[in-house]
């Protein structure tokens, strides 16, 4: 049997409690947008499965061949195809065959879709922002002086993945 050392068993514990908390925090967050988000859906007849295709599109640099799009958002080469067509017919996106390779369809936002996607991120900065407004100031401070250090470090703690131990230098 082999023992678990006390600084690890710490760690262990520290991991859970801020991982507890930051879900229960996110929870609480989305939460408080969800209805806007819900009633923005509605409005536009766009589906979940819609809205991860064009965040897909969006966050990614050029167009994308639909095998990449289901990949990403997780749906059947089928399922996203179709998904596609409907993007396609709302005007939100764009498809064309790859020049190199006619097998290829190559999707990209429309200048439609990317104003969804704009309006749709605008409900969430603005959900984030009342939800900060309504904080008292020392709280504000300390959210800030908490997630500063991770979003400005010289290295990207949302790339790293696997040790806990790892290392780093500025």
């Amino acid at each position: 049997m082999s023992e678990e050392s006390p600084c690890a068993h710490g760690a262990d514990q520290s991991i859970e409690a801020a991982s507890s908390a930051l879900v229960a925090f996110l929870d609480r967050l989305l939460d408080l947008g969800r209805p806007e988000t819900m009633e923005s859906l509605a409005a536009t007849d766009i589906t979940f499965s819609q809205l991860r295709v064009l965040c897909a599109l969006g966050s990614h640099e050029g167009p994308m061949p639909v095998n990449a799009i289901a990949e990403q958002v997780q749906l059947s080469l089928a399922a996203a195809g179709r998904t596609v067509d409907k993007l396609v017919g709302c005007g939100l996106a764009d498809r064309r065959e790859d020049s190199a390779d006619r097998r290829i369809k190559r999707v990209s936002l429309t200048h439609g879709g990317m104003r969804y996607l704009e309006t749709h991120l605008a409900l969430q900065h603005e959900t984030v922002r009342r939800f900060v407004a309504g904080l008292p100031a020392e709280l504000r401070d300390n959210l800030c002086s908490a997630l500063r250090p991770i979003v400005d470090d010289a290295v990207d703690h949302f790339c790293l993945t696997g040790s806990i131990d790892r290392k780093h230098t500025a």
